[in-house]
């Protein structure tokens, strides 16, 4: 008996978790950066937050190159535009899910307010 009082305490223990900020990038080449837009659309469940919105980057982006940090109540995403790169424009869906909730992301310059769906 006492040890599985033990191994419960343990599990509860164990079990907390720390902050976290997953995220995964889907995108696909749409051709020249001509006239796009600049919305963003939001879907947020409790799996986290999609963005989809479509940008100007450099024409050899992999999906890889790109930066997520996390400021404070803000989540800070960068994609690579060098100054002699030809640039394309891609639709991309990024999925982000962090812990704890964020209120700000700011995508390629475009800020957006966060309400996240209740978990």
């Amino acid at each position: 008996m006492k040890y599985t009082f033990i191994a419960l305490c343990c599990c509860l223990l164990f079990s907390c978790s720390d902050s976290f900020i997953n995220h995964d990038l889907k995108y696909e080449k749409l051709g020249d950066c001509t006239d796009y837009s600049r919305t963003i659309n939001m879907i947020s469940n409790i799996n986290g937050e999609r963005y989809q919105f479509f940008s100007c980057i450099d024409d050899n982006f992999d999906g890889k190159n790109y930066t997520l940090v996390r400021k404070g109540d803000s989540v800070i995403v960068d994609f690579p535009k060098t100054a002699a790169q030809k640039k394309s424009l891609y639709k991309l869906i990024l999925d982000v899910d962090a812990k704890p909730n964020y209120h700000h992301i700011i995508l390629d310059g475009r800020e957006v307010t966060v309400v996240p769906a209740e978990k």
